[in-house]
């Protein structure tokens, strides 16, 4: 079958299965009447001998069965825990055992939430399938279900609006991508969108606000509804720390089931994405997104229009409601709708002048900090806030602006509510009519106007102390007014209390960095964790002292006096050290601007010495990158951010791991220089108490590179001189589990380095 014959075909869709749903619904006991764990027979099927220790040379991990003690302990106990675990303690199972053993003895689900999909990968196919082997013959029984947000998935009526207006209005990128689409939704099992590339996700999926659920055609074929059902009946969920925080606001849609038991992995990001989660922001092109769903231009020439708007529009030109009073009033309010989207991006623009001339003092600058205080607006200079000049901002024309844009915003929601009604009111009731679910989708793009004003009201005023307030210049983003302005939470502790630890039973707290030095209070205090948690460190059960080398060369610039000394310097250090490794080595750089440029001076030298180079941003995905590593030989990756943590190469292919500078946050950051103020107001430090805790703990990730596996050998060498000149050195140099060995040369360095191999 062509495409064209597919898509024109209303029958399309029939080759999807359909679902049903569950005639059993599970209630979510009470703490009281669940069955508690043994914790000695838990701890049993991680011993040598137990049900996953039979494996010849299987060597019992004690920091795994402490980890579990402790997960059984504050199941059983309704408290919340906070466990570092050290690399190869082996979490996943140890959080695992508990979880599947509460979860089928009480029938209700536990939760585990993760902050990658790569861990997610790893706990779908590889861990949860061994760690179920403890049930026995029940292990068949037992049910797992990965669950992800709502536009993760196909959404056939999304799709059913793609196809409406036929193959031959497509533009022919769309009819290109048309075949390996096809193919795609019929090979699917599940309709993640992450298992697919090709069409843009916007016309492939929907927000859970345009959701019409029972009363929508394609409910019964649902991809979404259907990972829905399957986490109701499953005993473990995976899921990531965005959707569980947005399910605990009341912004998730009720995707994950009722549960009282949540295991966080990847835990030292949860402030991070709670952060992202709680913050609010005012762009044109975010409120275009919004309106994309309303009405968008066809791609190229004779390319059809899209959105909700447009199929209303079909459905008239397709004689529906012909003749009819709600017939003639859907026609006039889309005509007023269409000027009405004119007049709204017009108010948004002006908005986001406006919002360009909060920049106009620190004109290089990227980002520039504002709030309204005592009347008037000021900006931030290094943490000192200064009021506009007259002939720099006049507020006046910023409340007007804003007004004109309220007033546009409010009469497009009016529109949108009174052609809901309309189509409403000409929907039978109890029927699926595909009126209903347009009527659905219009309520659902009204909602979204509402919360974007709602929003930019609260970055425009500006005068929350719980907020940092900013504006800045969208990275990657065209056209001409690419101003976005930003609030976020100065703190997200309170939240994350509200939201999870005063209403789930239990919350576990997990990664292998949660400690500043010897305790959890860094991470406790930003975390909210106080009442009812407990803390456990799970010890590695790795020799670092005889598995790896770590060397600090003191002989090269501070790159925080000299950046460009120090890039060359690191640069010229590079063709000997990789030699001597011969490549097989990550390099950890904090800026892409210094990554790029040791890069380039150092290409050509390692080229020469036969050592290909693999550097992050360079039209490589991460995942690809990381997958050269662990095949080639002589091979050298340079990785920004991302690659700190996450990255796991175990064995020869990773043998050296250069950390490029101290992780120190970058110099003008929004967010962490408020919260940096935030700790000196309080008679804190912001450098003692904020900026090198963080730093530590980043630091301590890009260690953990290294060493996967009790057969790994290799060295991590720090070339920031500050690790042994600075008194803060010392800190990082006592956080990690191995000697750090200064050497004043680099023919030194090369010395240590060919005794240590």
């Amino acid at each position: 079958m062509t495409p064209a014959s597919f898509i024109d075909d209303p029958k399309w869709a029939d080759f999807l299965p359909e679902w049903r749903e569950s005639a059993k619904t599970r209630h979510l006991p009470s703490h009281e009447d669940c069955v508690r764990l043994n914790p000695e027979s838990a701890a049993e099927h991680l011993k040598a001998g137990g049900t996953l220790g039979r494996m010849d040379g299987y060597e019992e991990r004690p920091g795994q069965l402490d980890m579990l003690a402790g997960i059984v302990r504050a199941f059983n106990s309704r408290e919340h825990l906070m466990v570092e675990a050290g690399t190869g303690v082996g979490k996943s199972l140890a959080y695992l055992v508990p979880s599947i053993l509460w979860a089928w003895a009480n029938d209700t689900p536990v939760i585990v939430s993760t902050a990658t999909r790569n861990l997610q990968s790893q706990l779908m196919h590889s861990d949860i399938p061994r760690a179920v082997r403890i049930l026995g013959d029940d292990a068949p029984k037992f049910k797992a279900a990965l669950l992800k947000g709502r536009g993760n998935y196909l959404c056939l009526r999304a799709v059913a609006d793609f196809f409406a207006a036929g193959y031959w209005t497509m533009s022919r990128e769309e009819q290109e991508a048309m075949p390996g689409f096809i193919d795609w939704m019929h090979s699917t099992p599940d309709g993640d969108l992450d298992s697919y590339a090709g069409l843009p996700r916007g016309l492939l999926s929907c927000p859970g606000e345009e959701c019409s659920g029972r009363r929508c055609p394609w409910y019964s074929r649902c991809f979404v509804y259907r990972a829905r059902k399957r986490a109701a009946e499953a005993h473990l969920v995976v899921a990531n720390h965005a959707l569980v925080l947005a399910e605990a606001a009341g912004d998730g849609g009720s995707i994950l089931p009722a549960y009282a038991r949540v295991v966080f992995d990847e835990a030292h990001n949860l402030e991070s994405i709670a952060t992202e989660f709680l913050s609010f922001e005012f762009s044109v092109p975010g409120l275009s997104r919004i309106l994309n769903r309303l009405m968008r231009r066809g791609k190229g020439r004779g390319g059809r229009s899209g959105g909700v708007l447009s199929a209303v529009e079909r459905q008239l030109q397709k004689g529906i409601l012909s003749g009819s009073a709600a017939g003639e009033r859907t026609r006039r309010l889309l005509s007023e709708a269409n000027g009405l989207v004119v007049k709204m991006i017009s108010a948004a623009e002006d908005v986001a002048d406006l919002a360009a001339l909060l920049m106009r003092p620190l004109k290089k600058a990227d980002s520039v900090r504002y709030r309204v205080s005592e009347g008037a607006r000021r900006y931030s200079v290094r943490g000192l806030f200064k009021a506009y000049g007259e002939d720099e901002w006049n507020e006046g024309d910023l409340i007007a602006a804003q007004a004109r844009l309220e007033n546009e915003l409010a009469a497009m929601v009016r529109l949108l509510h009174d052609l809901r009604d309309t189509l409403n009111a000409s929907t039978p009731d109890g029927e699926f009519n595909y009126l209903a679910d347009l009527a659905a989708q219009l309520d659902g793009v009204a909602e979204s106007l509402v919360a974007f004003a709602n929003e930019t009201n609260f970055v425009l005023k500006g005068d929350r102390d719980t907020h940092a307030y900013w504006v800045e210049r969208m990275q990657g983003e065209k056209r001409r007014r690419n101003i976005r302005l930003v609030a976020a939470p100065l703190s997200v502790a309170e939240a994350l209390g509200k939201l999870l630890y005063g209403v789930k039973d239990s919350v576990i707290l997990s990664s292998a960095t949660l400690r500043v030095g010897s305790d959890f209070k860094y991470m406790a205090k930003r975390l909210g964790c106080a009442e009812r948690f407990k803390t456990l460190v799970a010890s590695s059960p790795f020799n670092y002292l005889l598995q790896a080398g770590v060397y600090a060369p003191d002989c090269l610039p501070d790159p925080a006096a000299d950046a460009s000394a120090y890039a060359a310097a690191l640069a010229g250090l590079m063709k000997d050290l990789f030699s001597a490794t011969r490549g097989r080595a990550l390099v950890l750089f904090t800026s892409y601007e210094m990554m790029n440029a040791v890069a380039a001076s150092a290409r050509g030298p390692l080229a020469a010495a036969g050592i290909g180079l693999l550097v992050q941003g360079e039209g490589i995905s991460r995942e690809s990158m990381t997958e050269a590593l662990k095949e080639g030989d002589r091979t050298v990756l340079f990785g920004a951010q991302s690659f700190w943590e996450g990255v796991d190469v175990a064995g020869e292919a990773l043998s050296c791991v250069v950390i490029a500078r101290l992780p120190f946050a970058q110099i003008g950051d929004p967010i962490v220089e408020a919260r940096g103020e935030k700790i000196d107001r309080e008679g804190g430090s912001s450098f003692r108490d904020y900026l090198l805790p963080e730093a530590v703990i980043k630091f301590r990730q890009g260690f953990g590179r290294l060493i996967r596996t009790k057969r790994d050998r290799g060295i991590v060498v720090v070339t920031d001189p500050r690790i042994v000149t600075k008194n803060y050195g010392a800190i990082f140099r006592k956080s990690i589990p191995a000697s750090v060995h200064t050497v004043a040369s680099q023919s030194e360095l090369m010395e240590r380095i060919s005794d240590f191999f």
